[in-house]
């Protein structure tokens, strides 16, 4: 359990450099997705960030409102036992109710490999996202693209009935003449509760960062994380069984 705990520490607090700005909300999320055959499966990812409270940034009061909206469907292609390439659509809405608020649409094609020891599970993921913003000034959609890495942790326990698991992933632009290379951060350490074969829930701390302008600052974001997981197998079976 100590190693467990050292694994959970290190991915929190390996980001936690705050600078400039902090924020704390609630982020509920569905995660959806289904085999459809032994090589094809689907997705689909729904999250909603939030600040349940009024601060004051700067002297500016900031009210209580919802930060972004994201969706997310994909479909997946098992290469190998352990390695999935996946192509997704996504849109990204922020302060969608506010008046200044920014739609994005993107495309993104990722590789995942799961690399099992014993019960222990570590996941890797390489990510080109393909990024087209609105820009609400001309009403324009600006084009820019970044590579994401992703290195994760997944430990079953009581009966495979519980799990932890944590997760950091980097951001680097890769569009020409960026402000900044590095430029976001996510990382989890949470804890998953099996409901029967074909759900969970899972729950923790889940860190956000943005770098900011031209200064290089940050704005931290703390979430607490609450995501309803299922995942269906439509196989058909085999007409021998």
């Amino acid at each position: 359990m100590k190693k467990h705990l050292f694994l959970i520490s290190f991915f929190i607090v390996s980001n936690l450099t705050a600078q400039t700005v902090s924020y704390f909300g609630l982020f509920p999320t569905i995660d959806h997705s289904a085999d459809l055959s032994k090589k094809f499966s689907y997705n689909v990812y729904l999250f909603a960030a939030t600040k349940p409270y009024v601060s004051t940034v700067n002297n500016v009061t900031d009210p209580a409102r919802m930060m972004y909206m994201y969706a997310e469907a994909g479909i997946s292609y098992n290469i190998t036992k352990h390695l999935t390439g996946t192509a997704s659509y996504v849109y990204e809405r922020q302060n969608p109710f506010d008046s200044f608020y920014r739609n994005e649409h993107r495309l993104f094609q990722q590789l995942t490999l799961k690399i099992p020891v014993g019960k222990f599970e570590i996941k890797n993921r390489l990510r080109f996202d393909e990024r087209f913003i609105e820009d609400r000034a001309t009403g324009q959609y600006n084009f820019n693209h970044r590579l994401r890495y992703l290195l994760g942790f997944k430990i079953p326990f009581n009966k495979d009935r519980m799990y932890i698991f944590g997760y950091s992933e980097a951001f680097f632009n890769t569009t020409p003449n960026a402000t900044s290379i590095f430029n976001e951060n996510w990382s989890a350490a949470q804890i998953g509760f099996k409901l029967n074969k074909w759900s969970s829930l899972e729950t923790g701390l889940l860190y956000v960062g943005w770098v900011r302008g031209t200064q290089q600052e940050w704005l931290n974001q703390f979430y607490l994380q609450l995501t309803w997981v299922t995942h269906f197998d439509f196989k058909k079976k085999d007409s021998n069984n």
